[in-house]
């Protein structure tokens, strides 16, 4: 069994094409993604519990796991100019903290100089988000796409592009879902940060499941 090459979910067979449709999609921003792990079991608990429910105590757990991919998958991310976390707003109907940043941080702490691309972890992040956005998991293709543009993509800022123009970037975050989170955040560094490319890492990838395009309930916005 093979895997897609942008999202590397596995596929039935060589020529099968992923039933992700961003995959396909010519006006994709990002290149591709990898993930140290699927979301499942003990690893989708522990995440629940760090994410959900403030166990800030797992980021050194989740650092210690992105510090050892980056090192085992040298080859692949080593060659990118920065490394930057996919943003979170805290504050007033967003988090209480930057569990991604926080993530980032304790892998920084773990990865010897020269096993990776610097970090963006001094002052203002390399991308910013600016408020609270609805979140997009449960929701159908449709209407994460939409929720992604009319909502996200507006609450994106590259405060200074100086400091990601004409640079390969790997963006880290808690899940790949289908893309469409780190999509915008691509688009955003390209678009405002001069980027030449934007790459994903995820702690995990969530298992595939097909999601029927109807409206969504409200929604915590915690994103």
């Amino acid at each position: 069994m093979t895997g897609c090459g942008v999202c590397g979910r596995p596929l039935a067979t060589e020529t099968a094409g992923c039933r992700n449709p961003l995959c396909a999609s010519a006006s994709r921003w990002f290149h591709w993604n990898v993930a140290v792990a699927e979301r499942s079991g003990l690893l989708e608990s522990a995440l629940n519990a760090y994410k959900y429910e403030g166990d800030r105590s797992r980021a050194r757990v989740f650092g210690t796991m992105l510090a050892g991919y980056l090192v085992q998958r040298r080859r692949l991310l080593g060659g990118f100019d920065l490394v930057v976390a996919s943003p979170t707003f805290v504050g007033p109907g967003g988090r209480d903290f930057d569990h991604v940043r926080l993530m980032l941080t304790e892998a920084a702490l773990r990865t010897a100089p020269g096993d990776g691309p610097p970090f963006d972890l001094g002052g203002v992040p390399a991308i910013v988000k600016t408020g609270p956005t609805p979140r997009l998991a449960g929701r159908g293709h449709a209407e994460r796409r939409r929720l992604a543009a009319e909502r996200l993509r507006p609450a994106l800022r590259v405060p200074d592009p100086r400091r990601t123009a004409g640079k390969r970037l790997l963006v880290v975050d808690d899940v790949f879902t289908d893309g469409r989170t780190l999509d915008e955040v691509a688009r955003a560094l390209r678009l405002q940060g001069g980027a030449t490319e934007v790459c994903g890492l995820a702690l995990c990838r969530q298992p595939w499941r097909e999601q029927a395009d109807r409206p969504a309930g409200p929604r915590p916005q915690r994103s």
